[in-house]
């Protein structure tokens, strides 16, 4: 009795886990956010996500333009977490940000890291 409960109740929670995680299709569309940097103004970012062949792809754009339609590069997606990077134009050419964002519904927030200048901030985003 006492392992048809436990195994009833293990069932249950994994039932109940899976309705919750992210799916690639739940990602596709428009969002849009702010970053922030400690010490520079906010930028305000648009991420397009596309979803084609088991593979994320897309852009992203920056209001300041160093990020003018940047493809999305190294798109996953594991539970909730939806992690990728873009190449955006620096002082001496081409830099990467690395992305790890937490995916809720319709709004994603994170850190990014800009390892090239030793830099990291935040961002969060909601799907518009």
């Amino acid at each position: 009795m006492k392992k048809t409960a436990a195994l009833t109740l293990t069932l249950l929670f994994l039932v109940g886990i899976s309705p919750l995680a992210q799916k690639p299709k739940d990602l596709v569309g428009t969002w849009v956010g702010e970053a922030n940097i400690q010490g520079m103004d906010p930028n305000e970012l648009t991420l397009v996500i596309e979803y084609k062949d088991g593979q994320f792809a897309g852009a992203m754009t920056g209001q300041f333009g160093t990020l003018n339609d940047s493809p999305v590069e190294k798109g996953k997606l594991e539970k909730d977490v939806f992690s990728f990077s873009v190449l955006a134009e620096g002082p001496q050419g081409q830099i990467a940000l690395d992305f790890k964002m937490k995916v809720t519904g319709t709004s994603m927030e994170g850190e990014f890291d800009i390892p090239d200048m030793g830099m990291s901030g935040t961002w969060s985003a909601a799907k518009q």
